[in-house]
């Protein structure tokens, strides 16, 4: 099933934490839980081997 830009936009236009996994917003500089500085974008592929 296929989705549209607005739903892909909300699922995936967000900033992960990689100290904590906590969803933060898109221009987020620093983790909104644990104040760490390192966040990654939201993958929009998933990773199957």
């Amino acid at each position: 099933m296929t989705r549209f830009p607005e739903a892909d936009a909300r699922m995936f236009n967000k900033k992960i934490c990689m100290s904590c996994y906590a969803r933060n917003a898109q221009r987020a500089t620093r983790c909104r839980k644990c104040g760490y500085d390192g966040l990654r974008p939201k993958a929009k592929e998933s990773r199957k081997k």
